[in-house]
């Protein structure tokens, strides 16, 4: 579905890794915002928003069911934000370096 253009230009954005990880930050940031996106550091999609979740609860009594189906919700969205880095990641092209000259020959 992609051009060779577009497919060259994933590749670059792929290998531009502060770049990568930036865009990723701002899209994690949309799931969840709350503090655990940190300057500097790679994001961790595995980073617990639940728990930031569970703690707003308190305050203000939600069902735990209610709470579940946020959560799920939540891990859909991560999740699926992470299948598409990684299927970015597929366009990155392995590196032909020069054969390395065989000592039996």
């Amino acid at each position: 579905m992609l051009s060779d253009h577009e497919k060259q230009s994933i590749e670059a954005f792929c290998n531009n890794k502060v770049m990568y990880n930036a865009v990723k930050k701002v899209i994690l940031s949309g799931i969840y915002e709350q503090g655990t996106l940190k300057k500097d550091e790679e994001p961790n999609p595995l980073e617990n928003a639940a728990f930031h979740l569970a703690s707003l609860s308190v305050q203000n009594p939600i069902l735990d069911e209610i709470l579940g189906q946020h959560i799920r919700g939540m891990f859909a969205g991560i999740n699926s934000l992470e299948i598409g880095f990684k299927k970015l990641e597929s366009f990155k092209q392995v590196k032909k370096g020069k054969p390395e000259k065989n000592p039996a020959i």
